[in-house]
Formats: C-alpha cells, structure tokens, sequence
C-alpha cells in the first residue's frame, strides 16, 4: 500500500496551499503515516472509503477509522519515541491532509475531526529586534534612498503592521486606503481576512511615496503591488538581500530573516501599551495561543530586547 502514489496524494499534493517549507515537513509526516500502514499489513490500492473489510460480511467494508489513527500515534510514541513537538507536527499534517480530501468530497468520512494534538512548550526564540535596531535599519534604508524611499517604507510598514512577508509582497495598491487608514489583506493563506490599521505618520509616507515619479511609472489602476520592482513582484530573495545589506549598514551583527520583523512588530505593540487582544487583532491570529508564542511575559521580553 502505497500512499504517496496514491491519487488522495496527487490531489492534495496539486491542490494543497502552504509555504513549500511546510509542504516537505507534511510530505515526510505522509511517509510516515505511510510506512505505518505497510507495516500494519495493509495492502493494496488505498481506498479510504473502503478501508475495513468485515469479517462477519464478506464485502461489506468501513470506511478509515479514528482507531486506524491512534494505533499510528501511538507507535510514534513508544516505538519511535518521537517528541510531542514531533507528533503534534504529524497530526497537524494528517489534519490537513483528510480535511482537504473530504471537503473536496474524495472521503466520506474524516479520521481526523477532532483529533487532539500533543500539548508542548516551545522555547521563546530571540528574534525580536530592539527599538534601537529598528531606528537603525531604518535610517540606513533612508541614506541609501533618501527620495524613493521604498526600502525604508517596506521596513516601516512590515514593524508596524507586522504583516507576513508573503502577505506585503502580494499586497496590491487597491488594497490600501489611505481615507480610512486601514490595509485589507485578502491572500492570507493562515489568517482571516480582517484589515489591518495603520497610523497618521506612516500613512503621509505612503500618500507620498504611490505620488512619486518612479512609482507612478508602473502603475496599473491600483492593481500593481504596492512594493513592486519595475512593476513585478518583489521576491524573497530581494527582501533578503536587502534586510542583508541594510543590517551591514546599520551596524547589526546578527542576520535578520523576514519573519523577525513581524514578531518584533509584536513586541512593539506590547512595549507600547497593547493588550494581548489587540495585538492578536492586528495580526489576524485565530486563536490567541498564536499570539502569545509571539508576545511573551514582559520579564522575558526585557531580557529578549536587551541581548538582542
């Protein structure tokens, strides 16, 4: 029986919308659910639907069973002696897995509905940047454009909206309004599409920067993105290049991924006053334990901000 040649497989494989970091780690989650079910001694074409036969009934069968599910876990955990870090990174990845074929109607039942995942603590990482840090980056992005500015403004907007660096790259001109001050992000791929506010400063900038002539070369109706390179999209690469250059410019010896700058835009927001809601708010997070792996007890923080 196997599962990676199977057409569940192809189908999620083509139709399943993650960062392709989180595509491998759910594929090598499949194998292993995979070689489970070789070991178990299933065989043949997989048919979820179909999976148990009877006993009792030849030709009756049931479909895939939640027990199917636990006898997996379990071996994890006493056999493999894997973390609960790790099996909850599993049962993650079979969630997604059976709740896409089964809302693309593939399955008529899901193993998964419910299933629990391991509880664990994961250590609060030091990525944040200190306020002295920000200032820095920034005005070594505003020496290097003092007119266009565009470096300096996609840093100042990603540590005060604490977007995702794929949300501030897909972002389109139409999508901000600049009346109400607020963003609306619609290809958010983990969040809901709720807007994001932005301040009266930072919305002077933006006002003056889609008004300039280089800008204004590739604009397309509000259509183009807001931070577009000669009108394409700014790609990751770009954006670590710049965050590279611009950290050597400023002084900083530590590399700062993309991602640093919006979990040191959390930071900001609790230095600054926001209460945990808020900050969940502003980052779109559905539940609020998210947010707290962003946001950690003040006496950590000061420690974070202060080695950082």
């Amino acid at each position: 029986m196997t599962l990676l040649r199977s057409h569940y497989f192809q189908f999620w494989n083509t139709n399943f919308r993650r960062s392709d970091s989180t595509k491998d780690n759910h594929i090598i989650a499949l194998k292993r659910f995979e070689a489970f079910l070789q070991r178990e001694g299933f065989e043949g074409e997989i048919n979820f639907d179909q999976f148990h036969a009877s006993r009792d009934y030849p030709g009756r069968y049931l479909p895939i069973q939640r027990q199917v599910i636990d006898r997996f876990v379990m071996g994890l955990k006493h056999n493999e002696q894997v973390t609960d870090r790790l099996i909850a990174e599993t049962i993650t990845a079979l969630r997604r897995f059976f709740e896409l074929l089964h809302d693309m109607d593939l399955i008529e039942h899901n193993p998964m509905i419910g299933y629990p995942r391991p509880k664990f603590e994961s250590p609060i990482q030091n990525t944040a940047l200190s306020k002295e840090g920000c200032c820095a980056l920034l005005r070594a992005a505003l020496f290097r454009s003092p007119f266009y500015r565009q470096e300096f403004l996609f840093i100042w907007f990603m540590l005060i909206t604490g977007l995702r660096i794929s949300e501030v790259r897909f972002l389109r001109r139409k999508r901000l309004n600049l009346e109400t001050r607020t963003v609306h992000v619609f290809e958010a791929a983990k969040t809901d599409h709720r807007p994001v506010a932005i301040p009266e400063d930072l919305t002077s900038e933006l006002e003056r920067y889609v008004q300039h002539t280089e800008y204004l070369k590739y604009a397309n109706q509000g259509d183009e993105y807001l931070f577009h390179q000669q009108g394409k999209i700014m790609t990751v690469g770009k954006v670590k290049r710049i965050l590279s250059e611009l950290s050597h410019d400023a002084g900083i010896t530590r590399h700062i991924r993309p991602h640093d700058l919006r979990r040191t835009a959390a930071y900001l927001m609790q230095t600054g006053g926001m209460d945990i809601v808020e900050i969940q708010n502003q980052l779109r997070h559905k539940n609020l334990g998210t947010t707290l792996r962003y946001v950690p007890p003040l006496a950590d923080l000061t420690k974070i901000l202060e080695d950082t």
